[in-house]
């Protein structure tokens, strides 16, 4: 696939690039070299830079997101604010995280260092072009990794943009570098001994490819993949509230979050009453270009990704679903998918057993609680789940028996840098953010003196 800026309003071509050629390692292993060698202090205040820079020119690197992916601009700025929290958090944080750690043995002085790896590769998406990259690529960094990224190919100019920070915040040469590569030459470099690591943000099938490459070249990866998140509602829950949380986790990014609530499992006593709030407030969400003020569905950020979440719609409705749809698409010609309320959805279905990266809610009627959590872990997926009940103690029960990486009780499911996200089965492996993302990238070496 080439990297090129495709215009998701109205699918022109805006700007081509060129592949880049294999890299030059020995660039990133001299880097490597030289950034391991400053204090965790010094690289966080070299990073600060970066941070500073993001934040003096934030909208117009959210106007660069919408105009490569197509998301409302006011979540793209959205993204950036969220990418600074990152920087905050670990600058703030890493030298207490990174410190050595004294453990009494029958030595007479025994500790844990954490020391960098390497070079650390990283494969990501589109869906959140600078978000996903700098959750990975701050804890990285200031453990004293150097990183190479192969971005999104419909997000090039994000990836582009992002490099140009690292090199006007004064940032040593290859610390940072973003390459335009072929999946060969991806391969070619998970396969070299010069990289010591792989992260990956993307579908389960092309997490699969990679984990299984990087097991055969013995490298430590971080999956994190696809999920199709469980939004339970019990029969005491504020509904109110709950459609609101809805809406508001469904609607991300027009639908096209993994972490985002797609399977709304409501038990019966409610089920009426919830769909039909629920259905008023799909309705009135405004679809359109996205770089208008008060849109809140924008296109799809690829035409096949728009014409598959149509067919899964298409192929649920066969299948016995019953689709309510909200506001229509303003342009034929642009990667639109009307907002879609999908009832009396069942095992089996598409609606059901797929994650659609769309703007669809599909709902699912169960008796209670009890059957409600059996629906919950009726999938391949377990990124994360909520459950919306005024019983916290019951909450909590239901969250130690979710299949997810994160559950959420009452409030959406999202990242957040103080926490560790990542999944379970075929969601992933391994964690980004909070202390357990930064050491997964370190070599965690016991030191024993007798």
């Amino acid at each position: 696939m080439k990297y090129a800026t495709i215009n998701p309003c109205n699918d022109e071509v805006l700007k081509e690039f060129p592949f880049s050629p294999y890299p030059d390692l020995d660039i990133s292993t001299r880097a490597f070299h030289t950034w391991r060698k400053l204090t965790v202090v010094e690289r966080g205040a070299a990073l600060r830079k970066v941070a500073d820079l993001l934040e003096q020119n934030k909208q117009r690197y959210a106007e660069l997101i919408t105009l490569e992916m197509g998301k409302p601009v006011a979540e793209a700025l959205y993204e950036i604010n969220k990418v600074i929290t990152a920087f905050d958090y670990y600058i703030g944080h890493a030298p207490d995280f990174l410190k050595p750690v004294k453990v009494v043995s029958n030595a007479s002085h025994s500790y844990v260092r954490f020391d960098p790896m390497g070079i650390i590769f990283s494969v990501m998406p589109w869906n959140f072009p600078f978000w996903q990259v700098f959750r990975f690529a701050v804890p990285t960094l200031i453990a004293g990794n150097v990183t190479i990224l192969k971005h999104a190919p419909t997000v090039p100019q994000c990836a582009a943009a992002i490099e140009q920070l690292f090199a006007d915040a004064g940032i040593i040469e290859g610390v940072f570098r973003n390459l335009f590569l072929t999946n060969e030459d991806a391969a070619k470099l998970i396969a070299d001994p010069r990289i010591m690591g792989i992260s990956f943000t993307g579908s389960d099938i092309t997490g699969s490819i990679l984990a299984s490459q990087a097991g055969k070249h013995i490298k430590k990866c971080v999956m994190e993949l696809g999920g199709n998140d469980a939004f339970i509602v019990l029969s005491d829950a504020n509904l109110d509230w709950t459609v609101a949380g809805a809406i508001k986790s469904r609607s991300i990014n027009s639908g096209q979050s993994c972490n985002a609530a797609k399977r709304f499992i409501v038990v019966e006593s409610v089920a009426e009453e919830f769909t039909a709030k629920l259905t008023e407030a799909v309705g009135q969400l405004k679809v359109g270009n996205p770089l208008e003020e008060g849109i809140n569905i924008g296109p799809l950020a690829r035409k096949d990704l728009a014409e598959k979440v149509k067919q899964q719609i298409a192929d649920s409705e066969n299948q016995g679903a019953e689709a309510i749809w909200g506001q229509p698409v303003p342009s034929k010609s642009g990667h639109y998918v009307s907002p879609v309320v999908l009832t009396n959805v069942k095992p089996g279905m598409r609606a059901f057993e797929e994650e659609i990266f769309g703007p669809v809610w599909s709902v699912i009627t169960v008796k209670d609680a009890e059957e409600a959590m059996v629906m919950a872990n009726h999938s391949a997926y377990g990124l994360g789940a909520s459950v919306w009940t005024a019983d916290k103690a019951k909450a909590e029960e239901m969250a130690i028996a979710l299949d997810a990486g994160n559950v959420f009780i009452n409030s959406i499911v999202k990242s957040d840098a103080r926490l560790p996200f990542g999944g379970f089965k075929r969601s992933g492996f391994g964690r980004e953010l909070s202390e357990y993302g930064l050491k997964e990238f370190v070599n965690i070496k016991t030191v024993y003196i007798n």
